[in-house]
């Protein structure tokens, strides 16, 4: 119990009591001011727990709609509770941290001590434990991934407590333009040279479990870094389990991120780092392997294709020879040419069956330097068959021709 303490307490917001009282008097004048309320409302009323009136005005509504999402109405009240004890500081966790502030038109904790509703006294006491606790120095970033709808997406995130906690905040347009807001809170550990973000979210008043994200820190401090890359796993709102890769970009302050996220523009850098990284895997249990996707009745061609091959390139009358190994079952693309290097290939059946392409860089001495070849699948299973391709060449020229296949394998998959 003792560590689960320590691990709250090194995430909290700690508050003296004075300023926690006149955060507290200023949102029950808020609230009274909103809803002209003269008389006073009975906690529960007031509040928004046990058997109060859910059509009638309570700080909860209230702040729930300010956080669009879930708000204990009691956990402000016990707050209230523990500074009429004379407790001398208040620890605030979770959301409640900036929502309280928020609430009222702050950004938070510190804007909330610069106003005047705090004495000069009164803030000297309050900057000095924030700086003793570190709160002063929170690190935003904005995340970059390819997200739902197959679109890029951005969202906030927060770290707090020196990179012991975190939130995360994502908004998503619906097809009628109306904001949805997805907010995760969660902890932070690192580990070698890496940074695993363990994060929840509610629904109602139930706690879930949110995504999980593990990004590259290395040996320097993570927060002296601009960028992090890493990857995440989770569920997206069509309740599918997904995963993928994410770049974060730090920035100097919440408003500088939440204008970063409302903004349409992406990086073209980034762009090109993420778009079409995320694994789908849909949310329905398939009894036949052959509905696990459209491809999975052609898988027999995939099969079939493994084998040593020479390719011939024909090329405006002359001829480049290329000896290649398709794997089986792995069906990465291997050159068996001593000074060539096959990257980013690709063995792939479309058309439904009907065509097998085999698509590839090449890297050292050879004529073409990226070829994509199409070959008709049931051709392909004769030992010397003949296909078309485009590609580039040595000297970045778009070119294309057909090609010829000889198997090569005296034990060929045929």
């Amino acid at each position: 119990m003792e560590n689960i303490s320590n691990k709250e307490n090194n995430e909290a917001l700690t508050l003296t009591k004075q300023v926690f009282n006149i955060l507290l008097d200023s949102i029950i004048t808020h609230f009274k001011k909103t809803h002209d309320i003269q008389e006073n409302s009975n906690n529960s009323q007031l509040y928004g727990f046990g058997n109060y009136d859910l059509e009638k005005p309570s700080l909860k509504k209230d702040l729930e709609f300010t956080l669009k999402g879930y708000v204990n109405g009691k956990y402000l009240y016990n707050k209230h509770r523990e500074a009429v004890s004379g407790k001398p500081t208040i620890k605030i966790n979770r959301e409640y941290k900036s929502l309280y502030f928020n609430y009222l038109g702050f950004k938070g904790v510190k804007d909330f001590i610069e106003s005047n509703l705090v004495s000069h006294q009164q803030k000297i006491r309050q900057q000095e434990l924030l700086i003793k606790s570190g709160k002063l120095e929170d690190d935003y970033y904005v995340c970059y991934y390819f997200g739902e709808n197959n679109r890029m997406n951005k969202g906030q995130v927060i770290i707090y407590n020196e990179w012991k906690s975190v939130e995360m905040i994502y908004v998503y347009l619906d097809d009628d333009g109306k904001k949805g807001v997805y907010t995760f809170h969660g902890t932070i550990n690192q580990s070698e040279n890496f940074a695993h973000f363990d994060t929840k979210y509610y629904t109602g008043n139930k706690k879930n479990e949110g995504a999980n994200f593990i990004f590259f820190i290395g040996k320097s401090s993570p927060n002296e870094r601009l960028y992090l890359v890493g990857t995440y796993s989770g569920f997206d709102k069509y309740d599918r389990a997904i995963a993928g890769k994410m770049i974060m970009k730090k920035y100097n302050s919440k408003v500088a991120i939440e204008e970063e996220v409302g903004n349409t523009f992406f990086d073209p850098i980034i762009c090109q780092e993420l778009n079409k990284n995320r694994l789908v895997v849909e949310s329905n249990i398939r009894r036949n392997p052959l509905m696990f996707s459209k491809k999975s009745p052609f898988s027999q061609v995939l099969m079939k294709s493994s084998g040593d091959y020479i390719f011939e390139f024909n090329v405006e009358e002359n001829v480049y020879q290329l000896k290649l190994k398709i794997e089986k079952y792995h069906y990465n693309i291997i050159s068996l040419n001593d000074s060539v290097i096959i990257e980013d290939d690709r063995v792939s059946v479309i058309n439904k069956g009907q065509i097998l392409c085999l698509d590839f860089s090449l890297s050292g001495i050879f004529y073409l330097q990226k070829v994509s070849i199409y070959i008709k699948a049931l051709d392909f299973m004769n030992k010397n068959t003949k296909g078309n391709f485009n590609g580039v060449d040595i000297n970045n020229n778009i070119v294309s021709g057909h090609v010829t296949i000889i198997s090569d394998d005296d034990e060929s998959a045929f």
